[in-house]
Parts: C-alpha cells; structure tokens; sequence
C-alpha cells in the first residue's frame, strides 16, 4: 500500500494535511491520523500497521483494528492510495 504519486502529506503541530494534487483537494487528520500515514509511508500495512498502532498508543490490537481499516478504507475511496503491485497478490 503507497500514496498514489499526485497525493502530497505535510504533518502539522495538530496532525497532517493531505493534498491531492490532482483533484485540487485537502484532508486534514488528527494525530492519530497523522501517526497512520506515517506508517503507510514507511511501507508497512495490515496487520503490522494495527500492531505497530497498537503498541504505540499502548492498545490491544483487536481494539483498534476496525478504526484503523475505516481510515484506510477512506483513504482508498478518496483515490489516494495506490492499489496493489502487479507482483503482489490482493
């Protein structure tokens, strides 16, 4: 999972922004947020994104999960995460 190339993030005292170059769009996020982008960022997703979550916040996993997948299905909906590599299976 990775941004797709016209989406821009900028972390903020408050959380981030995200543009979306391409359809001249903003998001805003909160630390929480801010924190999952990072990590999306970094490569990492699934479940290793909700542990890293997790131990961060100092949650159970399970806990968590259901936020996290609702964030990142967002972002999917909105366009901006790239999907899947050819190489990589769904």
């Amino acid at each position: 999972m990775e941004f797709v190339k016209y989406v821009k993030v900028r972390n903020e005292k408050f959380g981030a922004v995200i543009f979306d170059t391409l359809n001249e769009k903003v998001y805003v996020t909160n630390e929480t947020g801010k924190d999952v982008l990072g990590l999306i960022a970094e490569g990492l997703e699934g479940s290793t994104l909700v542990q890293c979550l997790g131990e961060r916040y100092g949650e159970d996993s399970s806990n968590i999960q259901g936020e996290v997948t609702e964030f990142i299905d967002g972002l999917q909906s909105a366009g901006l995460l790239a999907g899947p590599k050819e190489d990589e299976q769904p």
